[in-house]
């Protein structure tokens, strides 16, 4: 009779083993071409930080903004396109990891951006520690969520509309068997993944940071942002799409992370042979 606790135990076990695997952790992103970890890491610092902009509002319903737009938007649609590339070549598992490293990174950034502004400045003109205070957030008003409230904000939506946009890439990649590597599989997987994710991603962070935090927006606002947010997003995923699956390409026939995927493939023979996902393989 099947125990689901027991179950829950052995899955938590794997993924504790997996997550906290740092040779794996070094092999990856040794594996991933350093410009692309900068540019990510880059975008995803930006990104944030963006963020605290609202750049546009508009569509008033009762006189509340239905549709806002942060800064973190014309940025937003890069991390994702990185992810998908990620995932494809390197499989959902190794997007995760790079989305919490991202987070990691984007919290250290922001913690050292607040210590910074701690110390005060007359310097190279007068009020200049109010006005790099007030462009980074760290002089919001009462009213306006709170630098650590936006840090928060950004990192649970980061990582569960990164998490959520990898597994479903992952998953949606496996109805193309025919052509798997081909540019509708890529394009669709792409798509579906970066409209949920964005989705998932601007509701979370507008929620947490404009009506729990801020107590700003109403649920209706919070779906008009989220949702034009994704389409927009979804829009500049469209345009530079043909650029990752070209990516993708090239890193495929120049066998870019081979190491990473020999280790992968050893450390799943040795848990169970029968849960090893790469085809076509030798002694699988």
């Amino acid at each position: 009779m099947n125990n689901p606790f027991k179950k829950f135990k052995i899955w938590f076990i794997d993924v504790c083993e997996w997550f906290f695997d740092f040779k794996d952790w070094k092999m990856l992103l040794r594996s991933i071409p350093g410009v692309v970890t900068m540019l990510f890491i880059m975008a995803t610092i930006t990104m944030n930080l963006a963020a605290n902009k609202i750049v546009w509002s508009g569509i008033n319903i009762n006189g509340t903004p239905f549709v806002s737009i942060t800064g973190g938007l014309f940025l937003s649609w890069a991390v994702f396109l990185v992810m998908d590339i990620i995932t494809k070549t390197y499989g959902t598992k190794a997007a995760i990891k790079l989305t919490v490293l991202g987070a990691l990174v984007n919290a250290i950034a922001v913690i050292f951006l607040a210590l910074i502004a701690l110390f005060p400045a007359k310097y190279p003109f007068p009020d200049a520690s109010l006005h790099f205070d007030t462009l980074l957030g760290f002089e919001a008003k009462d009213a306006a969520p709170q630098p650590w409230q936006i840090l928060i904000s950004s990192t649970v939506a980061y990582i569960a509309s990164g998490i959520l946009n990898a597994i479903i890439n992952g998953l949606f990649g496996k109805i193309f068997k025919n052509n798997p590597d081909g540019k509708v599989a890529f394009y669709c997987r792409s798509y579906v993944s970066t409209m949920i994710g964005q989705f998932v991603d601007n509701f979370i962070f507008a929620g947490l940071a404009f009506a729990i935090f801020a107590k700003i927006y109403t649920f209706s606002t919070l779906i008009g942002i989220a949702l034009v947010g994704a389409l927009l997003e979804l829009v500049c995923e469209i345009v530079f799409s043909p650029v990752g699956y070209r990516i993708c390409k090239r890193w495929q026939n120049e066998g870019v992370g081979k190491d990473y995927f020999d280790y992968c493939k050893e450390m799943e023979l040795k848990k169970d042979p029968s849960r090893f996902e790469f085809k076509n393989e030798e002694n699988v």
